[in-house]
């Protein structure tokens, strides 16, 4: 797969609608992808929203850190 970059600023509204686009086909192509695989089309879209979910909650859950230079002598 291949994405461009984002076109728009962070809370620039047209980022959101953007990234749903890039993703939905995204999605609908590896959906697709695995069907030919050989995967029923119901399991597969089962498991990518397992996956992302996981990953929505590794997200959510992993401490925030502030990154400090090794020389700032704190």
């Amino acid at each position: 797969m291949s994405f461009h970059p984002p076109r728009h600023a962070p809370n620039d509204p047209r980022r959101a609608r953007d990234a749903r686009e890039i993703f939905r086909t995204a999605t609908r192509d590896m959906l697709l992808d695995a069907v030919g695989a050989g995967w029923r089309e119901s399991e597969a879209a089962l498991a990518l929203a397992d996956a992302a979910d996981d990953y929505v909650m590794f997200l959510a859950e992993r401490p925030r850190r502030n990154h400090v230079a090794a020389n700032s002598n704190r």
